[in-house]
């Protein structure tokens, strides 16, 4: 424990983040389960609803089927985005405080399981989801309804070119691009509010702490810290990325997706797609979470001195440090 709880730097967490990720592979694999777990069942769901998805050939199909197509897909990539986002966010928060639990205890030289990480985390449940929840709605709030309003805008220009009003098709261009910036300085606020309450889930994990003052917590931890935490997450969300990629990319050239001949999906190509998905976010989910739990540890012992904290309560605990030979000399005297 005394070897790790000192100031680390962006390379240090690093190495300790896979340190322990390797050393406890099943452990946060396990933990880790129930997010993929979630989305999968909401995707098995669409398709159960919706059918395989089938897009036709653009050189063949006519335009009414075109129509209908786009018609039906965007109706389709709207439910399952609700959903999936849903159970992606349930799963996520569940499994995020149960990582930092068991990080807390094996950065701390202790052990734990996933039954124990799960138990001890059980009764914030709801306290982190909600947490999660006010997170991503500041984060990507701006960017979600910058994305609203270029969907009602595409709307309005296809009315109004089928009208032939050039008046409005030209303010309506004006407001795209418009939107388009917009998007951009969402898309900044959402990585900086991202970073700025990365710690909010650790803080509510390890010190129990409200919705509310987590996030002031975490506020409060990566003041002066934010290029490290992005740093961070930007290197750890590659190695997720990459690792997803490799496993799903397969599936994807196989079923046609990035073929101008159109989506043809079998069976065998979609289970591959969601086992390869399950088992992607399964390994590559606990990296970041790991990370940041470290990040979370290192500004206490930057900011708190949480090392001499742990100091003191260990020497207060041990009977022959706090006072145990001084009682002793007493007695013998008398």
């Amino acid at each position: 424990m005394d070897s790790v709880l000192r100031p680390m730097s962006t390379s240090q967490v690093l190495d300790r983040t896979f340190y322990l990720y390797r050393r406890n592979f099943w452990l946060f694999a396990g933990i880790a389960m129930v997010a993929p777990a979630l989305t999968t069942l909401a995707g098995l769901a669409q398709v159960w609803y919706f059918g395989m998805p089938v897009t036709p050939d653009p050189a063949t199909a006519s335009p009414e089927v075109m129509r209908v197509f786009f018609r039906d897909i965007m109706t389709r990539g709207v439910i399952g985005m609700v959903l999936g986002l849903a159970a992606y966010i349930i799963g996520y928060a569940i499994a995020s405080g149960a990582t930092v639990y068991a990080v807390s205890m094996l950065h701390l030289g202790k052990s734990t399981s996933i039954r124990q990480a799960y138990g001890r985390i059980k009764p914030l449940f709801a306290r982190i989801i909600g947490l999660v929840v006010r997170i991503f709605a500041i984060a990507a709030g701006p960017m979600m309804l910058v994305y609203a309003i270029l969907f009602g805008l595409v709307i309005f220009m296809a009315t109004k070119s089928k009208a032939g009003d050039p008046g409005a098709m030209a303010t309506a261009l004006g407001g795209f691009f418009l939107l388009l910036l917009a998007g951009l300085g969402g898309f900044v606020w959402m990585i900086y509010a991202f970073c700025r309450y990365a710690l909010a889930v650790p803080a509510c994990a390890i010190e129990n702490l409200p919705v509310k003052f987590s996030m002031i917590r975490s506020k409060f931890l990566t003041r002066g810290r934010m290029g490290e935490v992005f740093l961070v997450y930007l290197l750890t969300g590659a190695i997720a990325f990459g690792i997803k990629a490799a496993l799903q990319m397969p599936a994807y050239f196989q079923s046609g997706m990035f073929s101008p001949h159109g989506l043809h999906m079998n069976a065998g190509t979609l289970a591959w797609i969601y086992a390869a998905q399950f088992i992607g976010t399964m390994v590559a989910g606990p990296i970041s979470t790991i990370a940041m739990a470290l990040v979370y540890y290192d500004e206490r012992v930057r900011k708190e001195a949480f090392d001499l904290q742990l100091m003191m309560e260990a020497i207060s605990q041990d009977p022959e440090l706090a006072g145990g030979p001084v009682a002793g000399a007493t007695s013998t005297a008398g």
